[in-house]
């Protein structure tokens, strides 16, 4: 076995299981399925190999139960599945993940954040995931199957969680807190969701009533702030 023979399925771009005989079964993802799809069960692959194919920017996820046993990065992977020395269990699963596609979260005057101090936020972001590993373990760990919809909402959550995190001790004058969010860097919002294997690239957060004032901070809903780093 290529990368770590005696440490278990491991991470890593070069992972692979050394070929037994007969053709490989070849599979490979339709990137326009679904940011995740899946989850492939390899009871029925017993005894057999697996060539998977990945593009740059998907990824696959080896899950056992709730467990996540490795992460395959993109390009080629040889996977032989059985229950001998070496192979891959048949009672695993595999879960793939495009890593390209970016996900969108916002929330309106409809349904604001409560900033605390009869304060709302309402704003949107455009999110990446940093980790494919915590995002698995947050988001995905112990459910059947995914809807992305619902997936979407537990992410929106999640950065709700993160910007009133973020805000929680600050400012509490809204003309003073709409300036601190115009300012805001994506990145700050990173302690908060890294845990979550996600990171914000683009984000746009503003108080739901505009604050009574004058200057560029009673204005900043027209702002988005873009990840500098």
């Amino acid at each position: 076995m290529k990368g770590g023979e005696s440490r278990g399925l491991g991470h890593g771009r070069d992972w692979s299981v050394l070929p037994a005989e007969g053709a490989a079964y070849e599979w490979t993802i339709d990137p326009q399925q679904g940011l995740v799809q899946g989850p492939l069960d390899l009871e029925f692959l017993r005894g057999q190999r697996v060539a998977l194919h990945l593009e740059p920017g998907q990824i696959a996820l080896l899950v056992r139960g709730r467990s996540l046993q490795a992460v395959f990065l993109d390009g080629g992977h040889i996977l032989d599945i059985g229950d001998g020395d070496g192979q891959i269990p048949p009672d695993c699963r595999l879960v793939f993940v495009a890593q390209t596609r970016s996900l969108d979260a916002s929330w309106t005057r409809d349904d604001p954040l409560d900033a605390g101090d009869g304060v709302a936020v309402i704003g949107s972001c455009t999110l990446a995931i940093s980790g494919p590993g915590r995002f698995f373990e947050t988001f995905l760990a112990g459910l059947e199957a995914w809807d992305e919809p619902f997936l979407l909402r537990l992410v929106r959550q999640a950065v709700q969680a993160a910007v009133a995190g973020m805000l929680e001790g600050g400012e509490a004058d809204p003309l003073r807190l709409q300036a601190r969010l115009t300012a805001l860097d994506p990145a700050e919002l990173d302690d908060e969701l890294g845990p979550c294997g996600l990171a914000c690239v683009r984000a746009a957060f503003y108080t739901a009533t505009p604050p009574v004032g004058s200057g560029r901070a009673a204005d900043a809903g027209q702002f988005t702030s873009v990840r500098r780093d």
